[in-house]
């Protein structure tokens, strides 16, 4: 079971977004909590930067792990997400 700390920026996404897309990006999230292995979820590693996404539909969660530790630091539109 890993921990997931969502950062202040990502929080504010989440907490704008329409209620649908928020709450299926909080049960991915849940489930990567779960286990942050599971091969249900859509993750990738990140090739130009350091960390993962994770695909939720139109969304992207842009994360790092640690050890038992999951840091949230973006969640993005699709045409948004890998850029700086």
């Amino acid at each position: 079971m890993a921990r997931v700390v969502i950062k202040k920026a990502a929080l504010r996404v989440l907490r704008r977004m329409d209620r649908k897309a928020a709450e299926r990006i909080s049960a991915a999230l849940k489930k990567l909590e779960d286990d942050p292995n599971r091969r249900d979820l859509d993750i990738r590693a990140l090739k130009a930067q350091h960390g993962f996404r994770l695909r939720v539909g139109a969304w992207r969660v842009l994360f790092e792990r640690r050890g038992e530790m999951v840091t949230v630091h973006a969640i993005r539109p699709r045409g948004r997400a890998y850029r700086r």
